[in-house]
């Protein structure tokens, strides 16, 4: 189905990625969910965790994930996060 639009739409600025298990995402370029760090100063914290399942080119998690800004974290479920968070601030 992606590809598809990328065709039927090329005429348009816009970015198609996996979403959740049934979804895709359609959005403006640059407007990726590395959006949000344009919020966050880079004085403000060291370090930015960030949890993702679709860390895979054309996931759409792939481009926060893979910031320079953030340490991904690969998840497949709720409980994995809960296990990581608890690996890295509960040692």
């Amino acid at each position: 189905m992606i590809e598809a639009m990328k065709v039927e739409f090329k005429d348009l600025d816009l970015c198609y990625s996996i979403g959740g298990q049934i979804s895709f995402d359609v959005f403006p370029k640059g407007w990726n969910k590395t959006y949000c760090l344009q919020y966050i100063s880079e004085d403000e914290f060291d370090t930015i965790h960030f949890f993702g399942d679709k860390i895979f080119p054309g996931g759409n998690d792939y481009e926060l994930g893979m910031s320079e800004r953030t340490i991904e974290h690969k998840v497949e479920c709720p409980e994995d996060t809960m296990r990581i968070c608890k690996q890295l601030f509960f040692k």
